[in-house]
């Protein structure tokens, strides 16, 4: 009996050092903070900028369930091609106008100053993912500006390549975290601006999950994108975020605190 009793003590005494033996456990991979962005979720400063802007339209394009277009309070024109709206999208809103249909052919086949007389005081552009798409969408919607719009765009700062393929590509990611994110490439307008429009006042926002680019001093007299547009997509349509260097990407457009007082980056 009194062996048996040692007997078991010195498994038991065995099996707790295997267990603390760390080495002997498949390690958890490590999720690095600094891949993500750490300020303001993105909906959440949308919501900041309704508050502190106030303005009197408001002008959304890639609605999905309007969780977005719920923020405006105001007049709202609201593309999207397939509608998914959830909840209260519509919120109190007096008018609102929905617009089942891709950008280029509302573009096409109707005039915003009919909505807005005097031009877009607030829009976000979150449509298709692939950067042509989008630069077409923010130069038909500068047309449409005065001196004080807001654009915001989002999505332009991937964490990492993959979500910056110009497909989904879901099935073949590496990084688990971010499996189901997907940006595309409309990262490129951040360059892009940059080299064609240095004129633009663009502040880039470390907001989750793929941050948020506010930009401001548009011109709707300018033709400088709609001029440019075959050169532009010529010059940029087979570049891809590994070509271009996420590294490089990360410090030539480095992102600013979301936390920040909103007056420090709505300053004339």
């Amino acid at each position: 009996m009194i062996r048996s009793r040692l007997t078991l003590h010195r498994c038991r005494s065995a099996i707790r050092a295997l267990i603390n033996q760390k080495s002997l456990w498949p390690r958890r991979r490590k999720i690095s903070a600094h891949r993500f962005h750490q300020g303001i979720f993105y909906r959440d400063y949308l919501k900041r900028l309704h508050d502190a802007c106030r303005p009197s339209n408001y002008f959304e394009i890639g609605v999905d369930t309007g969780a977005t277009l719920a923020l405006a309070r105001c007049r709202a024109v609201a593309v999207d091609p397939k509608f998914r709206l959830k909840d209260d999208a519509l919120g109190e809103r007096e008018e609102t106008f929905l617009f089942q249909m891709a950008s280029d052919d509302f573009f096409a086949r109707y005039d915003l100053n009919a909505f807005f007389p005097k031009g877009i005081d607030f829009a976000f552009l979150d449509g298709e993912h692939h950067f042509e798409q989008l630069l077409r969408d923010l130069s038909n919607t500068e047309k449409h500006s005065h001196h004080k719009t807001i654009v915001t765009l989002h999505d332009c700062c991937p964490v990492n390549i993959e979500m910056a393929n110009r497909e989904t590509n879901y099935d073949r990611r590496i990084d688990r975290p971010t499996r189901r994110w997907w940006t595309g490439d409309v990262w490129k307008l951040l360059p892009i601006l940059r080299e064609f429009r240095g004129d633009l006042d663009v502040t880039i926002l470390d907001c989750p999950p793929t941050g948020l680019v506010i930009i401001r001093n548009l011109d709707a007299d300018s033709e400088v994108l709609t001029n440019a547009y075959e050169e532009i997509v010529s010059q940029y349509r087979d570049v891809t975020l590994r070509d271009f260097g996420i590294d490089r990407f990360r410090e030539e457009f480095p992102t600013s605190d979301s936390r920040a007082p909103l007056t420090n980056m709505l300053a004339d």
